[in-house]
């Protein structure tokens, strides 16, 4: 089915041909102009998503939710893929402004600081835009929907505190915490929610080394982790990683060093894990990973999707307060509206994730792998 469904979202991608086009101005909130209409003057009834790439299965499912919101709504949803080339998706937005003039624009930016002038334009051509996942730097747009990347780290937190003090009765043990990149402001923002919540108890020893994203420098710094701690005679009691691709990073270090025990086995090692891939979702069901904080993949794009319809697509402002329920199938099942940097911000709550609901049909990694 995942191949099925890129092949469609695939076959939805448009090369567009170059044209210039002027625009009226607008504010980044604003009313959906002449130059959201067809050429014969109708309005459009396209929603295009922009996404960053089609090689991660994360972005399909958050192309998956715009288009599923769009047809919802009684649009078309469309897609074009940048590929993880910040040149190439600013040339397929100005395409969209200068030829397509869409209903709205959902943008996943590759790059957050590149956008700004293509926001601008799409600003001034009076065509509702939401940023979602990445914020745009130095732009306005009508809503940004992002993932509460603190939120998510803290929740880890709280949870690895549960967990130790099931084991011990109270927060106590060997933590061990693989952080992202620290280019990246999620992993950044990740990693302090986990921390920050960790360093409240004293008899915590936090052990915090790089080992994300990729699988193998998860392999590599555990194992050297793991080293250290027999030859100090200490114990693991509990490895935390900011995303699922170095959680099965952890996997194999563990199962090479002869440490891959289920819960109940007195040698079984805690593991938190972030986003809501399937396979880590099968892992937590067989008992093998303990928590998933699940990041409303569907609902990031689809709330964006929805919002634009209801408020910027009506020719009303989005507001920076109040709730805001969408009529779609999402882990949030209301959101909450604020002031941002860039207009007004939806901040998506983390899902913690255990054996119990690791079934949830909500979550991207589930419905992605049937």
């Amino acid at each position: 089915m995942k191949k099925r469904l890129l092949a469609v979202l695939l076959a939805g991608a448009m090369t567009l041909s170059l044209a210039a086009c002027g625009g009226t101005e607008q504010t980044a909130a604003g009313n959906q102009s002449d130059a959201a209409k067809t050429s014969d003057g109708a309005k459009s009834k396209e929603i295009w998503y922009s996404t960053k790439n089609s090689t991660e299965t994360v972005h399909v499912a958050m192309a998956k939710g715009v288009t599923d919101a769009a047809e919802m709504l009684g649009f078309s949803g469309k897609v074009t893929i940048a590929e993880a080339d910040a040149a190439k998706q600013n040339d397929q937005m100005n395409n969209l402004i200068d030829n397509v003039k869409p209903a709205a624009i959902v943008l996943n930016p590759y790059d957050s600081d590149s956008v700004s002038d293509v926001i601008e334009k799409c600003n001034q051509a009076g065509i509702p835009l939401a940023v979602i996942d990445n914020k745009a730097n130095n732009a306005k747009v009508a809503v940004s929907v992002l993932f509460d990347s603190i939120a998510s780290g803290k929740a880890a937190g709280e949870e690895a505190v549960r967990l130790l003090t099931e084991k011990y009765g109270k927060p106590k043990g060997v933590v061990v915490d693989l952080y992202g990149e620290v280019v990246s402001q999620v992993f950044k923002e990740r990693a302090k929610g986990f921390e920050d919540e960790i360093k409240k108890y004293p008899d915590i020893e936090l052990i915090s080394v790089l080992g994300a994203p990729e699988a193998d420098v998860a392999t590599s710094a555990l194992n050297n982790i793991i080293a250290d701690a027999k030859s100090q005679g200490k114990t693991i009691d509990l490895i935390n990683t900011p995303t699922d691709t170095a959680t099965l990073g952890v996997v194999e270090s563990l199962k090479t060093n002869s440490m891959w025990h289920p819960a109940g086995d007195k040698n079984h090692i805690f593991i938190v894990s972030h986003d809501g891939l399937g396979e880590i979702l099968d892992y937590i069901q067989q008992g093998y990973v303990d928590a998933e904080i699940a990041i409303d993949v569907f609902g990031v794009g689809g709330i964006a999707a929805e919002v634009l319809n209801e408020y910027s697509m009506q020719g009303k402002e989005i507001p920076t307060s109040g709730t805001f329920k969408p009529k779609g199938k999402y882990l949030n099942t209301e959101v909450k509206f604020s002031k941002g940097d860039n207009g007004p911000t939806i901040m998506l709550s983390p899902i913690k994730v255990t054996k119990k609901d690791a079934d949830n049909p909500l979550i991207w990694g589930n419905a992605m792998s049937k």
